[in-house]
């Protein structure tokens, strides 16, 4: 399990260019950019270009860059250094942040490389958050500089094998020992866990009361954790893993959430976690459709761009209408999310309970959206492109790979619809 799966995968055919260079010349990354500037400008303030601005300049000169016979981590210093691994939280000199920011952030890295931004989202994000959040000691501080410089790489260690979705009733077991707690059990499913130095873990003091006894702490693989690679196909370069505490003892400096208050801090970050995977999908939705409607302008079929036949021009055209509409959506939750509870957060005051039921009820609702609408589009994308778009001479591909498996990442459909139809029966109490 421990061998690198990528390289194996990538190496098994070299690439053959079966593109024109006429075409490939206009589906570079400057273009994609230059269209989706065109969808979305409206929708930022001043302060947000200039950011994406200096963003996708760093981005069109690095994509050439990119080897993608190796994975991902390689990547991950190169843009800590310019504070691209999250923009949720100011870290550092890099003050632009919040949730709309880290789905700008999100957009376009998903456009340049799909890959590595869900690399990066799980490092920066699903483990990094926390300790802002819940931090505050030198040794999480030291953690959250050296994830969000890049120079070390982060995971989350939630999922088990008989608790996937349902993540409170978790069998790992934490002991409190003198000094800290002591963590046993295994966990499944963790996005960068074979590469990973740091694990945000879970565990319950108590089986039968996991509300009241969860635990949340920041782990380090030199405590001993190890850790097998799943093969997982559609993102090969990726590590995703198999976690295993192996009874390590976690101390005091580096626990995030003492027995109950884990339970808390876990629900209280689905939030923001989930609004981040929105931005990563509607990164995953413009790349797709952006490249098809360049690809279909220019490919020639019976005479004529194949853009001009309805059968290619219609569904593009009800694409593009459902991924806009989204993503005005998106920016609006995200700018009631960050005025109404993280910035309220950020001054050290209470998030009111209307304001958190209302941000947990819409950040489940468009994650719900965006992660089907991303699956949807890169694959009729693929459709109306036809063969090009399942090889390796475009983008498309390794976005259809990352859009299959986004849906299940932060909750799969089947959980999110069960979450929402606890809404309409909440509804009705109401009359």
């Amino acid at each position: 399990m421990g061998m690198d799966f990528s390289k194996k995968v990538n190496n098994m055919v070299d690439k053959v260019k079966i593109i024109p260079q006429d075409i490939e010349e206009q589906m570079r990354l400057e273009n994609v950019y230059k269209l989706w500037n065109d969808q979305v400008n409206l929708l930022l303030t001043e302060e947000e270009r200039g950011f994406v601005k200096e963003l996708q300049e760093f981005c069109i000169d690095y994509d050439p860059k990119i080897n993608y016979e190796t994975d991902v981590y390689g990547m991950f210093p190169d843009f800590g250094k310019k504070g691209y691994i999250q923009r949720l939280n100011p870290w550092k000199e890099f003050k632009l942040a919040g949730c709309k920011y880290e789905m700008l952030l999100g957009m376009n890295l998903a456009m340049m490389d799909a890959e590595f931004d869900l690399a990066r989202l799980a490092s920066g994000i699903l483990c990094g958050n926390p300790t802002f959040q819940h931090g505050g000691t030198p040794e999480l501080d030291k953690v959250q500089d050296e994830l969000l410089s890049g120079t070390k790489v982060g995971c989350i260690a939630m999922t088990e094998a008989n608790h996937g979705s349902d993540t409170v009733n978790m069998e790992a077991k934490v002991s409190p020992v003198d000094g800290g707690y002591k963590f046993e059990g295994m966990k499944i499913f963790t996005t960068n866990g074979p590469k990973s130095d740091y694990f945000l873990g879970y565990g319950c003091v108590d089986e039968a009361n996991p509300r009241g006894t969860m635990v949340q702490a920041m782990l380090s693989r030199d405590m001993g954790i190890t850790t097998e690679r799943l093969k997982i196909n559609a993102v090969p370069r990726v590590h995703i893993g198999k976690t295993h505490y192996n009874g390590i003892v976690v101390p005091e400096a580096m626990i995030t959430g003492k027995p109950g208050q884990g339970y808390h801090n876990l629900f209280d970050g689905l939030v923001p976690e989930r609004l981040s995977i929105v931005g990563s999908s509607l990164g995953i939705c413009w790349s797709s459709i952006l490249n098809g409607i360049i690809y279909s302008n220019l490919r020639n079929q019976f005479g004529k761009p194949i853009m001009k036949y309805q059968a290619v021009s219609y569904p593009f055209s009800d694409l593009l209408i459902r991924v806009s509409s989204a993503t005005m959506a998106a920016f609006n939750i995200a700018k009631m999310y960050d005025e109404n509870v993280l910035q309220v957060m950020q001054r050290g005051e209470k998030v009111t309970p209307e304001m958190s039921k209302a941000s947990a009820q819409w950040s489940g609702q468009i994650k719900y959206l965006c992660a089907k609408l991303a699956a949807e589009t890169a694959y009729e994308t693929q459709q109306l492109m036809g063969g090009v778009s399942v090889t390796d001479n475009t983008r498309v591909m390794r976005t259809w790979g990352v859009s299959s498996i986004q849906e299940v990442i932060g909750g799969s459909r089947g959980v999110m619809q069960l979450i929402m139809s606890g809404n309409l029966k909440k509804m009705m109490k109401l009359l």
